[in-house]
């Protein structure tokens, strides 16, 4: 009887160590990673907020959002932010929407991919888990309902997620189609915003962004209120304490430009990453200028910060679909704008790039606006969509490209960003 125990013991030891990795732990991803998102992902995505903002409706207020399949996987593609992530998408049919994910795992023997399978049902605008499946491994229903009772348990303790669930009101699929309706509360938004730092922000960089904010604010709070000054003179002590911190360079470039950028869209980082307060936001009480104007200093930074955390590409991205929305909604298409934009995704390459630490020297001695950027005031700006495309011929086009090629001649000249992004 001993030895009978003895060999089941070590038979179920062998299933749960080798068999059940072997059979949930695939070579290959199901799910593949999306593609970099484009110009007209951004623009798609700027578009859908403008749409469904819940802002312009009153609050206690139920709202809904429709979603196609392909808007809805659109959306889930941003997932792949979160690094374990490597892709997802969702099939939506009548009264059930069947969820896949891929996760990247550290290399295994069985393989590098966790895929996830989860179906949802939808009874009477009430959803819960019916079945799921790691890797070729079915779980029961009852497993995935309790699984998905105990997740809801445990995250309704995290109080952006009480929120979400508090003001969901009902969800309904239908075949490729996901309704959701919502009772909109403004502190919602706060803290999804919060929620999505807490997620995508280590420790570590969370910490470097305090320390860049709380420098930001010392500085400022000697000039009056609605003072304006020169962009150079906040960049200029901000690279100083960068340089002085030592550590990793691009880890301190990386955070500097963040906190700068932060501080221009009026985003209080106290208030986001120390969840003080009940908004996130306020406006800037001094306003930095970079060749006489306030925008150029906003294109400038909010860029450089974008091409430091996710590559110059993507911030030449949304600075040219900006562009586009201004020239059919907004105050004009701005070659200005965009020169500022390709200006500063130069910068926040170079300062995460293997000149880190010489970037860091060549922006604590900066003296004047033209040491970050070439003036280009003289560009074409504010041209409505229909003198954009008599003018230029639209983006793309000869006459756009000219343009275009002149900007990059000027910056290719400029001593801080004259190296060529790759």
């Amino acid at each position: 009887m001993k030895r009978f125990l003895l060999w089941s013991t070590i038979f179920l030891l062998l299933i749960v160590g080798v068999i059940l990795p072997w059979l949930m732990i695939d070579p290959t991803a199901k799910v593949e990673a999306p593609p970099a998102f484009s110009r007209r992902d951004i623009g798609w995505a700027q578009a859908l907020f403008n749409k469904y903002d819940p802002r312009r409706g009153p609050p206690d207020v139920t709202q809904s959002l429709s979603l196609g399949t392909d808007e809805l996987n659109r959306l889930l593609n941003y997932a792949v932010a979160l690094k374990p992530i490597s892709g997802m998408e969702a099939e939506l049919n009548p009264q059930s929407a069947i969820i896949g994910a891929s996760l990247k795992l550290p290399r295994t023997p069985f393989g590098s991919y966790l895929n996830i399978s989860v179906e949802l049902l939808s009874t009477a605008g009430q959803v819960e888990v019916s079945r799921v499946q790691i890797g070729s491994v079915p779980l029961p229903g009852i497993f995935g309902r309790w699984a998905g009772h105990l997740a809801h348990r445990l995250l309704i303790r995290d109080p952006a997620y009480a929120a979400i669930a508090a003001s969901v009101q009902r969800i309904d699929f239908r075949e490729n189609r996901v309704t959701l309706d919502y009772l909109w509360q403004p502190q919602l938004l706060t803290q999804l915003q919060r929620k999505s730092a807490a997620l995508l922000i280590p420790d570590a960089d969370r910490t470097r962004l305090l320390v860049y904010a709380k420098f930001i604010q010392l500085q400022l709070k000697p000039i009056s209120r609605g003072t304006k000054f020169p962009l150079h003179r906040l960049i200029q002590p901000v690279f100083a304490l960068a340089r002085s911190r030592g550590g990793d360079a691009v880890s301190e470039n990386r955070a500097a430009i963040t906190a700068l950028a932060a501080y221009v869209s009026g985003v209080s980082l106290p208030k986001l990453l120390k969840e003080e307060g009940k908004d996130i936001r306020r406006g800037p009480p001094v306003l930095p200028l970079l060749h006489g104007r306030w925008d150029f200093s906003q294109h400038y930074l909010i860029a450089a910060a974008l091409a430091a955390n996710g590559g110059s590409r993507l911030a030449n991205a949304l600075g040219l679909a900006k562009e586009e929305d201004d020239a059919r909604r907004g105050s004009g298409f701005s070659f200005t704008d965009l020169a500022a934009d390709r200006a500063a995704a130069r910068l926040g390459e170079q300062l995460i790039g293997a000149n880190a630490r010489q970037m860091q020297q060549r922006l604590a001695e900066t003296s004047g606006d033209i040491d970050l950027m070439p003036d280009f005031n003289d560009l074409p700006e504010f041209m409505p969509n229909d003198e954009f495309v008599r003018r230029f011929g639209g983006v793309g086009k000869p006459r756009y490209q000219a343009v275009i090629n002149e900007i990059d001649q000027r910056l290719a000249r400029h001593p801080l960003l004259g190296q060529t992004p790759k």
